[in-house]
């Protein structure tokens, strides 16, 4: 669902517009100028939410947004035909692109410090120059007879400008692109949204409403973006990327009367990084939620804490609960685990010149398996002591030799492996 969230959901508030214009097109003059001050509102409330939650691009975007929406709206009420609105137009819509492919190479710090204030500064300073140049037409003019001749004939017609900033745009969208399908980031998704939603109000200029409209889309991308980010900080857990215990306890709370629990915990976790160190702990963790993540008979997996996953299947049978853990444990137990070897030497330009001359010793192939303890609900009885019960038979697991599934209804193991590699 948060995927779903974090991907689509832009696309649908930039398509948002369309659907809302005929509602506002013929609308009272009191709607009309809150459609006008929608976008400043919402660019004000993502800046203040960025701010809060050191969302630094977003942050920076929202003030873009914020100034870009103030101008190109005084150029639409003056009129492009007027020259000194068209020129605030046209230097808006060059400004745009290149603000978006200066936020994609920053990087997302802090704005509240001495470095980090250069940013927002230099980013009103170059908005300032505009209105500057809105103000002053006559100080401009001084100077486009110095510009290329073709490059004038593009600024001068309304159409062959959109068409231009379309294509000086297009390779920057296509990069936001690749970029949100490769790293997934929210922030990413949220900036190639936005960045559309405005090239989409600078199209739509001669109708304002409309444009006003996409303008406020870009403003909803951000806030809907910082919402996705609180979010995940409160219910998933960011090393593994799986739901975190607080969401763990949202699911416990909306159960039925028939459902199982199973705590899975990886064996011999703290031999790992004593050997290996804690990045290779984190690798094994990551490796494990992934295959964890694919357990079938619709259980939902949370991490539990430290090496300990839990597993809730909501009203499935016993049988298909113990046969969807026990493939599950045997997934892990199989999966071609490779480590740094330990010796490898902790520098890392002399680690990459022993990876360079001895490849195949510089890795060391791990087993890695889990042990498993499950429980089912019982007549009347509440989610933790379900929970209870189910941690009882992980010890039993363990102590039968680890690499295997127990549950709280047996005394020997439902399903076992060989010891822990």
């Amino acid at each position: 669902m948060l995927r779903f969230i974090r991907l689509i959901l832009p696309l649908l508030l930039i398509a948002l517009p369309w659907a809302v214009y005929p509602l506002v097109r013929q609308a009272d003059p009191v709607l009309e100028r809150l459609t006008e001050g929608l976008p400043l509102l919402l660019a004000i409330s993502a800046l203040l939410l960025a701010i809060g939650f050191k969302r630094g691009r977003i942050a920076l975007a929202s003030i873009a947004l914020g100034c870009s929406s103030l101008l190109l709206s005084a150029a639409s009420r003056r009129g492009l035909d007027y020259p000194d609105a068209y020129v605030l137009f046209t230097a808006t819509s060059l400004l745009l692109p290149l603000v978006y492919a200066w936020l994609l190479v920053q990087r997302d710090t802090s704005l509240l410090n001495l470095r980090g204030l250069i940013k927002p500064v230099a980013l009103l300073f170059s908005f300032a120059l505009l209105l500057f140049a809105w103000q002053y037409p006559q100080q401009l003019a001084l100077g486009l007879p110095r510009l290329p001749t073709p490059l004038l004939e593009v600024i001068g017609e309304h159409s062959m400008l959109t068409r231009g900033i379309f294509w000086l745009s297009l390779p920057l969208l296509a990069l936001y692109l690749l970029l949100t399908l490769t790293r997934r980031s929210v922030d990413e998704v949220a900036l190639f949204g936005a960045f559309l939603a405005q090239l989409l109000a600078l199209h739509n200029l001669q109708e304002p409403k409309l444009a006003a409209l996409f303008e406020a889309s870009a403003g909803l991308i951000f806030i809907t973006a910082i919402v996705v980010h609180i979010y995940a900080l409160a219910f998933v857990d960011t090393l593994t990327g799986v739901p975190a215990r607080r969401a763990l306890e949202h699911h416990l709370a909306n159960l039925g009367r028939h459902y199982s629990i199973a705590i899975l915990d990886i064996d011999h976790f703290k031999r790992f990084n004593d050997t290996y160190g804690h990045d290779v702990g984190d690798q094994v963790l990551r490796m494990v939620a992934s295959q964890l993540s694919r357990v079938s008979a619709g259980g939902s997996l949370f991490r539990y804490g430290g090496e300990e996953f839990t597993i809730v299947f909501k009203g499935q049978r016993e049988e298909e609960v113990i046969a969807a853990l026990d493939a599950m444990r045997q997934r892990v137990a199989d999966y071609p685990m490779k480590v740094r070897a330990p010796q490898r030497p902790k520098d890392d330009r002399r680690g990459r010149k022993t990876r360079s001359e001895t490849a195949p010793a510089d890795t060391e192939q791990v087993k890695v398996t889990i042990s498993i303890g499950a429980a089912w609900r019982l007549a009347e009885e509440k989610p933790d002591m379900v929970i209870k019960r189910a941690d009882k038979a992980l010890y039993k697991a363990k102590g039968a030799g680890r690499n295997r599934l127990m549950t709280d209804i047996a005394s020997k193991p439902r399903r076992q492996g060989g010891t822990a590699g």
